[in-house]
């Protein structure tokens, strides 16, 4: 019966480093308390409970403390760090307010304007939001 333990261990230590969160490290908790019983002379009966008990308790021990250093803040990464940048206009947008282009983080976009007004060359605005690949600005 140890031997069965000890592939358990491994197996849910292997599960574990395949997945992002945790979800079986708990269990190989609980299959090394089961080991550790079955060297002491444990009946198949007892390493089971221990089993199931250990695991229980490495969980409910342990899980808001995993919660607690797995939460993350969102980072803003890519594009949606140009909301609330400022751009420059490098060509007038239409009499709808779209169809302009601005620079921004040295780069050219498409821009439309917020309210649908017309925005003129090298006005300064501030980026608003991102639609798909188009900057929608105001001045």
């Amino acid at each position: 019966m140890g031997v069965m333990w000890f592939i358990a261990i491994i197996a849910f230590v292997i599960i574990e480093t395949l997945t992002v969160q945790f979800v079986s490290i708990w269990f190989a908790g609980g299959a090394l308390c089961a080991l550790i019983s079955e060297l002491l002379g444990a009946s198949t009966l007892v390493q089971c409970i221990v089993f199931v008990v250990a695991s229980a308790m490495i969980l409910v021990l342990t899980r808001p403390l995993v919660k607690k250093l797995s939460k993350s803040e969102k980072s803003v990464t890519g594009t949606d760090m140009l909301i609330g940048k400022t751009a420059i206009m490098t060509k007038d947008t239409d009499n709808l307010g779209d169809s302009g282009e601005a620079k921004a983080d040295g780069k050219f976009w498409t821009v439309k304007s917020t309210d649908g007004e017309p925005i003129q060359k090298d006005t300064v605005v501030t980026v608003e939001k991102i639609e798909g690949v188009k900057l929608i600005v105001r001045k």
